[in-house]
């Protein structure tokens, strides 16, 4: 078993403090904060399953691990939780991928910097003055934090962990773009490779996913159609753009079925059929997924993410 230093950490943040009205100084409250001595890479999930703390920790995915609700089950947690904590629908899940576990139900929120407020804080998750009031009451409860917080501004740390509770994030994220949302076989990955057809390396700037000749291609993500025709190497390719600047493209397609302008929603509609049009040795799709300035990025790190 590989050991490495872990921090386990009680989910109180370390620092903290209350500024008192009209007080010349900061008074330091201090809390429970406790971090393990260094124990194996891989947490039992019993452990923080069983735990009257809330507790988080980093898990590596392992072969066999399919599915993060059952993860999030085997933690004492939820898979909404573990989505909102990480930002990502974990669409696609692999071995070696890293994520934070927690214990409790809630998006475990990181602090970002330095003396950031309990207030700041609820004000990002709820709107109105008796929302927020009502609701930082219910933060202050399950994170075990002194009852002064409710009375003073209460101050974090950067890197601080707080959890918030009943939070549900509606993910726009990246899909695959057919109807399964297996992992599917990829034929050749993102990045430098030699050509089959051009016979000299050069990058490849996404992924070719072999797939029967005709089979239904969907956005990977909703947007509106940027292009839709016939595209030199890409032959014909459709360009969709989404509501983050990003772009993403289909290419080697036999039938385009959507024109630009069309508005098209991820999984749902059809924008064309796989095919093996332009510069291709086989029916496959050529999947590409561009940032704002229109520079390639690798799709699978994508994958389930915004």
């Amino acid at each position: 078993m590989r050991v490495v230093v872990l921090a386990l950490a009680l989910l109180a943040p370390a620092r903290a403090a209350v500024i008192a009205s009209g007080a010349p100084e900061a008074i330091a409250f201090q809390r429970f904060s406790v971090l393990t001595s260094p124990g194996p890479d891989e947490p039992r999930p019993e452990v923080l399953a069983k735990s009257r703390r809330l507790m988080y920790a980093e898990h590596r995915v392992q072969k066999g691990e399919g599915w993060v609700g059952a993860l999030a089950k085997s933690y004492g947690s939820t898979l909404s939780a573990f989505q909102a904590t990480n930002n990502n629908e974990f669409v696609l899940m692999y071995p070696g991928m890293r994520m934070t576990v927690l214990n409790r139900d809630g998006q475990l929120y990181e602090v970002r910097k330095d003396s950031e407020t309990l207030d700041a804080i609820v004000a990002k998750f709820k709107v109105g003055v008796e929302e927020r009031r009502k609701f930082k009451e219910i933060v202050v409860r399950v994170n075990n934090f002194p009852g002064v917080a409710l009375l003073e501004p209460f101050e974090f740390e950067r890197g601080d962990r707080v959890l918030i509770p009943g939070i549900r994030v509606s993910f726009d994220t990246y899909h695959f773009p057919f109807a399964s949302q297996a992992p599917p076989r990829i034929s050749s990955r993102f990045g430098s490779r030699y050509h089959p057809i051009l016979k000299r390396r050069r990058m490849h700037e996404g992924l070719d996913i072999p797939k029967p000749y005709g089979t239904p291609v969907y956005p990977a993500r909703s947007g509106r159609v940027l292009d839709a025709g016939w595209n030199e190497g890409y032959g014909q390719l459709v360009i969709i753009k989404h509501n983050n600047g990003e772009t993403t493209r289909y290419g080697h397609l036999s039938k385009i079925m959507v024109k630009p302008g069309d508005l098209v929603q991820s999984g749902k509609t059809m924008i064309g059929r796989v095919g093996s049009t332009g510069i291709s040795t086989g029916p496959h799709l050529h999947f590409e997924v561009r940032d704002k300035n229109g520079k390639a990025v690798n799709p699978t790190q994508k994958i389930g993410r915004r």
